[in-house]
């Protein structure tokens, strides 16, 4: 079976990494296509997967700038099957393997998890054949035969303890020791869903950090570089692939953005989420978990969690396994339902 997925975004490269090497040992072959980022780029590399690098991510944000990025994407998809001939399509959330595998009469199957992105659901969902939104998701996409439901965390598809064990290699480098410091993720709002979103403000962030920073070493880790002089003794500078080793031991992570948080939670390990964005994981367990999942895009609110996190007590393990006990593995079971759906073809 030949396989082409495109990569959109870092977290993407982790969703499909283990499903890769999975399939591949059993003699199934990929074609991968990438948005030019440096940290898609460097990730593709450390895990060994072959890529092909495409556009980059259109610096103005609006419908038109994301509409001609879409086009773009689409012509890269269609060159590299020119080439490659793949049976399938796949991809997370992704409009352009939706399309290209519509044109050449192939079957796509999708990941999504974020309610949010509308216009991208309207996009992907006449041309895919199947999504798989995970069991938090709140969204109907219109189409009960193609959307199919997964009782597993997207994140779970590479945080799994069947593929995970973390190691404290990066804290000898970065020399900490385990809880005695705090992630803060910033992230740069430049996606197409975040055209209306109005986040923490500046002072409110840089607050937080300053609190922090009396008790903990603080790692701020910021998705653009700020030219601020105020960040430049707590940027975090690591390589990419030990970020999920650093969050396992951390005391606690306070992010912007929802992924890593969901990492956080996955690890055993309390956050708070400062992002106004509605997403379905978040809510679902900061419902299910209010000990050790927060949030709220209130300036004093998040002064107050942040004290209140300062002093939480977790057994990181004991947390981790009694989510797993209630999901199941997403990479065997996406493993299992592409080579079946592709069976009945």
């Amino acid at each position: 079976m030949k396989i082409q997925i495109d990569i959109n975004h870092p977290a993407h490269v982790h969703y499909y990494r283990n499903f890769i090497k999975l399939m591949e040992a059993k003699g199934h072959q990929f074609c991968v296509t990438n948005r030019d980022s440096k940290m898609i780029n460097q990730l593709l590399d450390i895990y060994g997967i072959e890529h092909t690098v495409r556009n980059k991510r259109p610096e103005k944000k609006g419908t038109v700038a994301s509409l001609m990025n879409l086009l773009k994407m689409v012509l890269w998809c269609i060159r590299k099957s020119l080439t490659f001939h793949p049976d399938i399509y796949m991809g997370f959330a992704s409009s352009a393997s939706a399309i290209t595998s519509w044109l050449f009469r192939k079957p796509s199957i999708l990941i999504d998890d974020t309610e949010h992105n509308a216009m991208n659901h309207k996009l992907y969902m006449p041309f895919c054949s199947a999504v798989l939104t995970p069991f938090y998701f709140k969204k109907d996409l219109g189409n009960e035969k193609k959307q199919i439901r997964f009782n597993a965390y997207v994140e779970q598809l590479y945080l799994h303890s069947v593929y995970f064990k973390s190691s404290t290699q990066v804290l000898e480098e970065l020399n900490v020791k385990p809880k005695e410091y705090v992630i803060v993720r910033y992230i740069a709002y430049d996606a197409h869903h975040d055209l209306k979103v109005h986040p923490i403000s500046e002072d409110t962030k840089k607050n937080i950090v300053k609190e922090l920073s009396k008790r903990y070493r603080v790692f701020v880790s910021l998705e653009k570089s700020v030219k601020d002089p105020f960040y430049d003794d707590y940027v975090l500078k690591i390589s990419p692939e030990k970020m999920h080793d650093l969050e396992a031991n951390a005391k606690f992570m306070i992010a912007e953005g929802a992924t890593m948080a969901s990492e956080a939670f996955l690890l055993g390990v309390p956050y708070l989420y400062l992002n106004p964005l509605i997403v379905g994981y978040i809510d679902y367990q900061c419902a299910h978990y209010p000990d050790r999942c927060f949030k709220t895009t209130n300036g004093d609110e998040a002064m107050k969690i942040v004290s209140q996190l300062m002093d939480i007590q977790t057994d990181e393990e004991a947390e981790r396994k009694k989510v797993e006990e209630e999901t199941i593995n997403p990479t065997a079971y996406l493993e299992k339902f592409v080579e079946e759906y592709m069976s009945k073809q």
